[in-house]
């Protein structure tokens, strides 16, 4: 294995290296829910405790608590999640970057950022988003934000963990936890960590003539720590992970009338669609307090993620699968097919096409952080600097395979058809951070930049065709926050965001670049906690990137969208009251508005845009995202409920009236769920999703109306010793 294979890294954050600790501690980006108060920028943390409160496996559940995030739903348990921030496309959750524990996560962020990978929830203690001038730590993607995954830290006294959960569907959860510390003979302390978790289900949707439809995910990872009683002042971290998933997932969608019959139908034509994956991931990391006053950070790690989707990509030579299901009576033999009602005649344009999405991502290699505090005068300092060397690569293999439709069942035509896409991109990086954060009087000061020096290449076996794409950026970014009283305090930041292209990307390509402006306030007084946060990006040029279910465009090429706004409103508040002796009360809503348009007029061949004039609203991006939290909880027990809100998404790029255009539904869930702690060691959960059983559609793409998840339900039981 070449040298700059082993050259990967992403920049731990400020907190993570200021709040070294005796013992092993989880990596939060934003330092914690106190150290949120006061930063010079936004930031929202999911912890521990609110995570429990419903225990979901799906994160676009976890997510849809916070302001300035926005959702598109799939598959509706959230095994390939679409997560957007600020305006930045949700698609595949190509434009943030993904962490866990401070560390890039994503399979290939830079080659091919727009991969189905996603950390499982279950195993994470918090989830934190860091937005505006935050993002100067953490990159490539700055143009929205970005999501640390904290995992459990090591236990000091020994902790045991049986979890259990049954549920609608044969929803299965299993999960064990063993962690704890030990002194050594010599005085070392060494800690370990075991989590293993697996969870299933069979489906929320019927297959035409029967078949599977459910999903099967496991993930084990181990966890160890050493301080060496020799260097008190180091801590050593080894963190080992395999995770894998069996899911006969499809990308094909209803006509609109068939949804309306039935929303969890699924046609005959999906019924040899099957994803599968395997993820590995090995991390090393060093913490070392040089002295009082500075830290050092560093870490190697290795992530691996192969994958392969056997699933319908359309007909042979004929009708495009999105045309069919949006004009139905037009193409009725084609929809006769796909439904298995109508055999086919042998042609190409009858053959139905089922390609194998076969990939490989890797991503490897080292960063390092310093933090440096002093004093200058009256003013406080703490300066930080954080390099990181990143290889990752992608190689894609795509085979197709032509399926007659013969009484319902698809049979294989025997002919050897080769591949749709075979090529291989990879990508060097070299990304350099320096920011200082000034504590002066009442006001707090963050002022820096991020480098971004990138080399990729794509090579396209099919078509001979070797492309080289260089790109160099310097990204400043300040915020200032001030603390005005006790109660209140504002804060305004601004900062450069990008999000670089591909290495396909051609000469005439650029990447995303963005100027990000946010401003706000927060307010704190007894046990109410305000915050109300504008923003505004104004993109130099927006990226669209052509996926393998788009139509008119190759795989992995990218569009410029030239000059776009993005601006909008975040709401967040939380209560905390005591209704009686013994039994407390919180009121939670975090609320996002936001509105977009296209500056320039332009033709693109990429189908979710179009023909494009100026005042054009951006497809898949909500205008009202909400959630309202209410919790109760006594001396043994909690109950807790969650209003979600999500607005209608435009299918195209466009300005007219949603109602005369194709969309998504708007769509409200109530999620409730109640926990009785029957001991110390005991606790029993009853969790019902989608109360009302809220039918709507939540994509048009890639292939026809999709639904969200029914009213399920979960008894969970868990036992801790």
């Amino acid at each position: 294995m070449k040298l700059h294979y082993l050259l990967i890294a992403t920049a731990l954050s400020p907190a993570a290296v200021a709040e070294t600790q005796r013992q092993p501690e989880e990596v939060l980006v934003t330092g914690g829910r106190n150290a949120i108060s006061n930063l010079a920028g936004s930031a929202q943390i999911i912890d521990e405790e609110m995570l429990e409160q419903f225990d979901y496996s799906d994160l676009n559940q976890v997510m849809s608590a916070l302001p300035g995030v926005y959702i598109r739903e799939e598959d509706g348990y959230g095994l390939r999640p679409n997560i957007g921030i600020r305006g930045a496309t949700s698609e595949r959750s190509q434009k943030i970057t993904i962490m866990e524990d401070g560390v890039l996560i994503t399979p290939a962020p830079y080659s091919a950022p727009a991969a189905y990978y996603i950390p499982n929830i279950s195993r994470m203690s918090a989830v934190e988003v860091v937005k505006g001038p935050s993002a100067i730590y953490h990159g490539p993607h700055t143009v929205g934000g970005a999501i640390n995954f904290a995992t459990r830290a090591i236990a000091i006294d020994p902790e045991r963990e049986v979890d259990v959960t049954f549920g609608s569907d044969n929803y299965q959860k299993y999960q064990l936890y063993s962690s704890e510390t030990l002194t050594t003979a010599d005085g070392s302390e060494l800690g370990y960590a075991v989590d293993a978790l697996r969870f299933s289900g069979d489906g929320f949707k019927e297959l035409d003539g029967g078949g599977d439809t459910g999903f099967v995910r496991n993930d084990i990872n181990l966890k160890f720590s050493l301080r060496p009683a020799s260097a008190q002042n180091q801590l050593f971290t080894l963190k080992l992970g395999f995770a894998d998933e069996e899911a006969d997932e499809t990308y094909l969608g209803l006509t609109t009338e068939d949804f309306n019959d039935d929303p969890y139908r699924r046609y005959r034509a999906s019924q040899l669609d099957r994803f599968t994956s395997e993820h590995s991931q090995i991390h090393l990391s060093h913490a070392f307090d040089i002295s009082e006053n500075v830290q050092l950070n560093s870490a190697v790690y290795w992530n691996q993620f192969d994958r392969s989707w056997n699933k319908l990509d359309g007909f042979i030579d004929g009708v495009a699968i999105r045309d069919v299901l949006n004009f139905p009576d037009v193409f009725t033999r084609e929809l006769g097919i796909l439904r298995g009602e109508i055999n086919s005649d042998g042609s190409d344009s009858d053959m139905l096409d089922v390609t194998n999405n076969a990939r490989e991502y890797g991503s490897m290699g080292i960063q390092s952080s310093v933090t440096y505090r002093t004093s200058w005068g009256e003013a406080e300092h703490e300066i930080q600097t954080g390099l990181r060397l990143h290889h990752d690569y992608v190689e894609r293999d795509h085979s197709i395979r032509g399926y007659l439709m013969t009484d319902g069942n698809m049979v294989n035509d025997g002919q050897q058809r080769g591949s749709k896409v075979r090529n291989e991109a990879s990508t060097d990086a070299i990304a350099l951070y320096v920011v200082d954060t000034i504590q002066w009087r009442d006001l707090r000061f963050t002022l820096g930049f991020r480098h971004e020096n990138i080399r990729g290449d794509n090579e396209d076996f099919l078509n001979g065709t070797d492309n080289d794409k260089s790109q160099s950026i310097t990204l400043p970014g300040a915020g200032v926050f001030w603390q005005l009283n006790e109660k209140l305090g504002l804060l305004v930041g601004i900062n450069r965001g990008f999000s670089p292209a591909a290495p396909s990307a051609g000469s005439n390509v650029d990447p995303e670049e963005s100027t990000n402006l946010e401003y706000g306030l927060r307010f704190e007084q007894d046990n109410l906690q305000l915050e109300a946060i504008g923003f505004f990006s104004d993109y130099e040029n927006l990226l669209g990137r052509c996926r393998v279910s788009d139509p008119g465009c190759t795989p992995g090429e990218e569009f410029n969208g030239d000059n776009v706004e993005i601006a909008g409103l975040e709401l967040t508040g939380r209560w905390d009251m005591q209704l009686a002796a013994g039994l407390n009360g919180a009121i939670g809503f975090s609320y996002t508005y936001t509105e977009s348009a296209f500056q320039t007029d332009f033709s693109s061949s990429f189908s979710q845009w179009g023909d494009v004039e100026a005042g054009d609203e951006l497809p898949y991006l909500p205008k009202h995202v909400g959630q309202l939290q209410l919790a109760v909880r006594g001396s043994s027990w909690e109950a807790s409920t969650a209003i979600s809100h999500q607005s209608e998404m435009r299918d195209q790029a466009g300005d007219e009236s949603l109602s005369q255009v194709r969309h998504t539904d708007a769509y409200t869930t109530v999620d409730s769920s109640v926990s009785w702690f029957l001991d110390e060691h005991w606790t029993l959960q009853v969790s019902v999703d989608n109360v009302l059983d809220e039918e709507a559609v939540v994509s048009l793409r890639p292939f026809g109306a999709r639904p969200n998840k029914p009213r399920t339900a979960r008894l969970r039981v868990k036992y801790q010793f």
